[in-house]
């Protein structure tokens, strides 16, 4: 049985998180909940850990666990990723990070179309995401 191993993220939009989520391949993959949701194993045992946002298993590979991110009441959300999936699903600080950049841009197109404004993106050849605003 997996461990679960909990990162506490700076993301706090709802709607941003699950944005960014579908940039990583799990469009129409992830469930939102209003009440946060146990999470569940590779066996299909049921963990002690909860989460409002959920990836269940068979999205996130072989033998895989559910990943979770669990609404703190300071707004913030705590990720739930077991240790087989660190290591061998990849879903480790390097996807962290991807997901990281995933919010941010979904967070400042949000924001820049609440003030009007038009948004383009454009992939850099070293990995970064240029946005060009238009009113």
């Amino acid at each position: 049985m997996s461990h679960y191993s909990e990162v506490m993220i700076e993301l706090t939009d709802e709607g941003c998180l699950v944005a960014a989520l579908g940039r990583l391949g799990f469009k129409g993959k992830v469930e939102v909940h209003r009440e946060a949701q146990p999470l569940y194993g590779y066996q299909g045992d049921v963990r002690a850990q909860k989460a409002h946002i959920i990836i269940r298993q068979q999205h996130v590979g072989r033998a895989a666990n559910d990943l979770g991110f669990e609404r703190q009441p300071d707004g913030k959300y705590r990720v739930w990723v077991s240790d087989y999936d660190q290591k061998y699903n990849k879903y480790n600080d390097a996807w962290m990070g991807r997901l990281k950049q995933a919010y941010g841009v979904e967070k400042a197109r949000a924001e820049a179309r609440k003030k009007g404004y038009r948004v383009s993106e454009q992939k850099l050849d070293d990995g970064r995401i240029r946005l060009v605003m238009r009113r």
